[in-house]
């Protein structure tokens, strides 16, 4: 995207950075557990264990402890990074399937969809029908005849999306029984966050599925084919594509948009976040040729990698004209999951430029701008620290000089006055 929106909190990623301080009474008892678990020899220690962390994270999402949450995963990311994963990975999935009886399982749905225009990208509230449409083309090519779909009324952008672990528990809990009880449900939308405009961005159907305890509840799950297999993925999402991108091209006129596979609400963002950063720099090639009229061959694209406590959090990418060295647009390439690669150093007074750099992902980068014409690539050596513009707070992206700079379009360039890149 050309800039980066808060959505939930995903798993793998630096938290608060004041993370060495001592646990509180709360926050000991549910690091003690995640350790347990991830130090467990055996199938039946880790159920033993992972039964008593589920049973203790259910109370604190229900009570709004995310001071808690938050506290014991920044102690565990700096001490037990096994221990991290697990915890973050039972908290995403109590926030996702509430218990909220004995016949029932639920799952808090996310449907990503990836989104460029020269025109803001709409979002916010939808119309019954629509939201009909939408539940009636997700029941038939994406879940299994087990799940009943509640979907809201809502489309959301990632500013709009729950904030924090309990919000989206609460949220959750909303959806789920409605699910079950088979009624709609209505977002107010007025009182939601307003969203930023980027030239790419990803927005969000969101709603919640009930199954039948034990049963289904994705067409890839069940047998399909004639000779008993199973419908892989990627025909569950080529299914959803054709249908979901006609209805969803309705609500969002001049838009090119590319569907995502449709899962629990954290594993669909993360892979919508993967997935939109090579998405935002074809976009922006696309747009600099037209807006700037100039072939990709003149566009130059400097690579850098920005360090924080100690490892690289992200690379942004500074676009500028042959000839030039101010930067016209930026992008920003954010770590994700396993990309951060091994476990952090608790010691975070490390000379950031001896910061080892993330091969696999800079030479991913390099392939892409390459892929969309652009030929003038230059990876800097340096490592910088994550800044940000003072007066607007956008990131700072590198030039070829390694000066980092404010992205700002030349004033006959054609964009609307409602965009911003960076």
């Amino acid at each position: 995207m050309g800039g980066t929106s808060e959505g939930p909190p995903m798993r793998r990623k630096p938290l608060n950075t004041a993370s060495r301080s001592k646990l509180s009474k709360y926050a000991k008892p549910l690091a003690n557990l995640a350790i347990l678990l991830a130090d467990a020899g055996s199938r039946l220690e880790r159920r033993f264990w992972k039964k008593k962390l589920f049973a203790a994270l259910a109370p604190m999402l229900e009570g709004r402890s995310d001071t808690t949450l938050m506290q014991t995963l920044d102690h565990l990311y700096s001490t037990n990074y096994r221990a991290y994963d697990e915890l973050a990975f039972a908290i995403e999935n109590t926030v996702e399937s509430p218990e909220l009886g004995q016949e029932e399982d639920i799952l808090l749905l996310a449907a990503p969809v990836l989104a460029w225009s020269t025109y803001n990208i709409p979002s916010g509230k939808i119309e019954e029908a629509t939201v009909a449409e939408f539940t009636k083309l997700l029941q038939k090519n994406v879940l299994s005849d087990h799940a009943h779909l509640v979907l809201t009324n809502m489309l959301f952008s990632p500013d709009q999306l729950p904030e924090s672990y309990t919000a989206a528990a609460e949220l959750a809990r909303q959806l789920g029984q409605a699910a079950i009880d088979r009624v709609k449900v209505r977002i107010d939308t007025e009182n939601l966050p307003a969203t930023q405009s980027f030239l790419s961005d990803v927005r969000y159907l969101i709603g919640a599925i009930s199954v039948p305890a034990g049963q289904p509840a994705f067409k890839w799950q069940v047998e399909a084919h004639s000779n008993g297999t199973l419908l892989s993925k990627d025909e569950v999402l080529a299914n959803w594509r054709l249908t979901g991108g006609q209805a969803l091209q309705k609500i969002m006129p001049g838009c090119l948009l590319e569907l995502m596979l449709p899962n629990g609400l954290y594993n669909a963002c993360r892979e919508a976040e993967k997935e939109a950063r090579a998405y935002s720099v074809r976009a922006s090639a696309a747009f600099l040729e037209s807006a700037l009229d100039v072939p990709t061959q003149k566009i130059h694209a400097s690579v850098g990698a920005f360090v924080d406590r100690g490892e690289i959090e992200e690379y942004r990418i500074g676009f500028s004209v042959e000839g030039n060295s101010d930067i016209v647009h930026g992008v920003v390439w954010p770590l994700i999951g396993e990309e951060y690669g091994n476990e952090p150093d608790p010691v975070y007074e490390k000379d950031i430029e001896s910061e080892p750099d993330n091969p696999v992902i800079r030479s991913k980068i390099e392939a892409l701008l390459k892929e969309v014409g652009i030929r003038q690539i230059k990876v800097l050596e340096e490592r910088f620290p994550l800044e940000y513009c003072e007066d607007c707070g956008s990131p700072l992206y590198p030039n070829p000089e390694g000066e980092l700079l404010h992205a700002e379009l030349p004033e006959d360039s054609e964009l609307p006055n409602s965009m911003h890149l960076h």
